[in-house]
C-alpha cells in the first residue's frame, strides 16, 4: 500500500469554502476511485487541514491525480490556500492483514 499524508494551510477566513469543496473531494474519491484504500480530511488546527489517503499501489496514487473530480476540485480548493501544501508519499512495510 502506499500512504499520502497531505498538510494543507488555508487562507484566514477561507476554511468554510476550502472545507465546502475538499468535502466533495473526498466524497468522489471514495466513491469513485476502486483502488484508493481511504481518503479522509482531518482539521488539525484552525487555518491547518490534513489529507490521509491509502492508495492500493502507485498506480493506483497516479491514477487519482489524472482523474476529473481530483483536477476539478484541485483547482477550486487552490485560491483557498495560503501556500503550496506540503505532501508526504510513504510506502507501507507491514500491512495490516
Amino acid at each position: 500500500m502506499i500512504g499520502v499524508v497531505a498538510e494543507i494551510i488555508v487562507k484566514n477566513g477561507k476554511e468554510k469554502e476550502f472545507e465546502e469543496i475538499a468535502k466533495k473531494l473526498v466524497s468522489a474519491v471514495n466513491s469513485e476511485e476502486k483502488d484508493n484504500l481511504f481518503y479522509r480530511l482531518y482539521k488539525k488546527s484552525f487555518h491547518k487541514y490534513v489529507f490521509l489517503e491509502g492508495y492500493k499501489d502507485k498506480e493506483a496514487l497516479n491514477t487519482h491525480t489524472k482523474t476529473n473530480h481530483y483536477k476539478i476540485y484541485g483547482k477550486a480548493m487552490a485560491k483557498f490556500l495560503d501556500n503550496a501544501p506540503k505532501v508526504e508519499i510513504l510506502e507501507e512495510l507491514a500491512p495490516n492483514h
